[in-house]
């Protein structure tokens, strides 16, 4: 199932013909047939699964106006045969159910629409790095607002709806979408497709969300001898994706380890998790860094 949705999104996200598709995904660890992919993008093939909240973004408000449209041009139709009729012409099975529900007005289309532009990249990158991904978790929770409203603005770029960013007591800005469809991105894996697909932009995302950048000053002149830009990542997936995309980039990146570790909050032992570093500090690698990807955060610039 995971194969069939990376190739049906990776087709949705940018046209691109089976051999590319059938290359893409064994690149980002997914494998398949060239069989497969042919019947799935060119023949009407599908693996049936209930859609997701993703799918559902990215399909339903199509199906709704075809679900429509199709019952209003062949009244005698029940919801099944519509429902049959609208799958076939879609990458989702629109489940009978749904499309009664449409067809007799007993609910509306309440979904948020996702489009597939590069804005995607960078709300996948920030997904992966500071966003909220638990399932009843909401939104994303940084401590600086120009971070915060530049990520609301690549949301509505995406969806259309743009969420309002709350400042609270503490000096943190949040913003509240439930964004079921980008947390499925997280969970399903999915989120390496779109990564690859935009990797700009995902990383404009990352490094905003985990990125730092540190002068090193020669105290004997207090010259600026260098600059460190540094990515932390606590997911290891994520760090081989980030560095196989900064690497093919031509970053010469650096790394370092840390591995899980004893402490204190509050009072109470924890166990801070493993994370690793990614760095590089050459000047001519900082200013393609500038020209490529840079923060939006007056403050990391």
């Amino acid at each position: 199932m995971l194969a069939y949705r990376a190739a049906v999104l990776l087709r949705l996200l940018t046209g691109w013909g089976w051999r590319k598709i059938q290359k893409t995904l064994k690149e980002i660890g997914i494998e398949t047939t060239s069989y497969n992919v042919i019947h799935w993008l060119y023949h009407g093939k599908k693996t049936y699964f209930m859609p997701t909240a993703l799918e559902k973004s990215l399909y339903y408000h199509i199906a709704y106006e075809l679900v429509l449209k199709t019952a209003a041009e062949h009244p005698d139709w029940g919801p099944k045969r519509v429902a049959t009729h609208v799958s076939k012409l879609l990458p989702i099975r629109i489940p009978a159910l749904t499309a009664y529900f449409w067809i007799t007005r007993r609910s509306r289309l309440n979904v948020t629409p996702v489009r597939p532009y590069p804005a995607l990249g960078y709300l996948v990158g920030v997904l992966t790095g500071d966003y909220t991904r638990s399932k009843n978790g909401k939104g994303l929770h940084v401590k600086d607002r120009e971070f915060a409203e530049y990520y609301a603005k690549m949301y509505e770029e995406v969806t259309g709806v743009r969420p309002n960013v709350h400042h609270d007591t503490r000096g943190h800005y949040h913003t509240y979408e439930h964004a079921a469809w980008l947390k499925e991105l997280w969970h399903s894996g999915l989120w390496k497709v779109v990564a690859y697909v935009y990797p700009l932009d995902f990383l404009r995302g990352l490094y905003d969300s985990e990125g730092t950048i540190t002068p090193h000053i020669n105290k004997a002149n207090e010259t600026l001898d260098s600059v460190r830009v540094k990515l932390t990542i606590g997911d290891l997936a994520v760090k081989e994706f980030a560095k196989k995309l900064l690497t093919t980039l031509g970053f010469r990146v650096k790394e370092r380890y840390t591995p899980p570790r004893p402490g204190i909050v509050r009072g109470e032992k924890v166990v801070f998790g493993e994370y690793w570093e990614l760095f590089f500090e050459s000047w001519d690698e900082l200013e393609r860094f500038a020209q490529l990807i840079g923060f939006r955060e007056q403050e990391k610039a």
